[in-house]
């Protein structure tokens, strides 16, 4: 992406480095437990050993010494250490971008592209609805060769970014191929624009359609302005299509549950002591033949949104198995601006399905996305109408 999306990632360590991190795990032991349970006495020693050990890394190891480098690496290794794929380390950058798309604003251009094997170009592959990319008419399919008149044959994609956000609030100019064979050259303005995460249009035979791009900051209303809007234009059947969606936030996710479910339980989650908590839905709901589209990237919410109306015979799954993931996570935010993204609930379907014990969701109807004909949607389309 040109834009500033989270992207979880591992960093290489040096020796020094790795001297930090053998006596780190005080730190995010520290930080949990004094936000919970308040001061263990016993962590003091391991604070105590930790400041030694960067004492002495500080004025004696011999090479290029960052101290915010050494901070960052140890707590990563440490979050790394608890082996646990939907836990990771945010420095303050990485964090803000975190909070950015938590709320769907974002800084950039709205592109993914992927390099051509002949030229080293840019070929964009997707191009965000309302973002300035858009509105600047560049297409899926073209092909970006310079930017701001710099070829980008020979610039890594860290460097297009960069280039990108340092224009931040600026226009700039991309000369781009398209797919008619022409050269032309593009203004587009880099700047902060937000994304509705939730789009729809109504299908043929009143099949409604309705894309949640994530769960994140208000997708629960506008899914549900979304279902209103289509049932009060005629639809008789909704698709929801959460394939890619990555989940997010859980209170969006059981609005827009409560509002399409019955009367009954809709979320089990239970604390490190095994408390639960049942978030529960009231008696209104949506009775009209429904189908989900899933793939293996339907994360967190959108797999679970997946299942509990799987589970409910609510609506029939289409596509392909999801990921499995039946953990749900605390951000906390540490005094130099970084933070830690933790596993600290598990979460459970009202018949007690874990889906990182069963790995993820069996659709009703597999299909796999073999062409641009979506035959997943085609089949979800024609199982409403059954």
């Amino acid at each position: 992406m040109l834009d500033d999306k989270h992207i979880k990632k591992k960093r290489n360590r040096t020796v020094a480095l790795m001297l930090v991190t053998a006596s780190a795990t005080f730190v995010i032991a520290w930080l949990i437990f004094r936000t919970n349970y308040g001061m263990d006495s016993n962590l003091s020693e391991e604070i105590r050993v930790y400041a030694q050990a960067r004492q002495y890394i500080s004025e004696l190891f011999v090479g290029d010494l960052d101290e915010s480098e050494l901070t960052d690496a140890a707590i990563s290794a440490v979050i790394e250490a608890l082996d646990d794929e939907w836990s990771y380390y945010m420095t303050a950058e990485e964090y803000e971008a975190f909070v950015r798309q938590s709320n769907n604003e974002y800084q950039g251009i709205g592109i993914s592209f992927t390099r051509t094997e002949d030229t080293n170009a840019i070929e964009i592959t997707s191009v965000t609805a309302g973002s300035p990319a858009a509105e600047a008419g560049l297409a899926v399919g073209d092909v970006i060769t310079a930017i701001n008149g710099e070829s980008v044959s020979d610039l890594e994609s860290e460097d297009i970014r960069e280039i990108i956000l340092d224009n931040l609030g600026n226009t700039v100019t991309l000369t781009i191929e398209g797919s008619d064979g022409k050269t032309r050259e593009t203004q587009v303005k880099s700047e902060e624009y937000y994304v509705n995460p939730v789009s729809y249009e109504m299908l043929e035979n009143n099949v409604g359609y309705i894309k949640i791009v994530s769960f994140d900051s208000d997708s629960g209303k506008e899914g549900i302005a979304a279902i209103d809007e289509l049932i009060s234009d005629g639809a008789t059947a909704l698709v929801f299509d959460v394939r890619n969606n990555p989940g997010g936030r859980v209170s969006e996710l059981l609005e827009l549950l409560d509002y399409i479910l019955p009367q009954g339980e809709m979320f089990i989650s239970a604390d490190r002591d095994g408390n639960e908590t049942i978030e529960i839905s009231d008696e209104n709901s949506i009775e009209m033949p429904m189908a989900v589209l899933v793939n293996a990237n339907s994360y967190s919410a959108a797999e679970y949104f997946a299942a509990i109306l799987q589970e409910y015979e609510w609506a029939d799954i289409v596509g392909e198995r999801t990921t499995g993931k039946g953990r749900s996570q605390l951000t906390l935010t540490l005094s130099d601006g970084s933070a830690i993204h933790i596993s600290t609930k598990r979460y459970f379907t009202p018949a007690g399905v874990d889906l990182s014990d069963v790995g993820g969701i069996i659709p009703d109807h597999e299909v796999e996305l073999i062409s641009e004909e979506d035959e997943q949607l085609q089949k979800a389309i024609q199982t409403v109408q059954e």
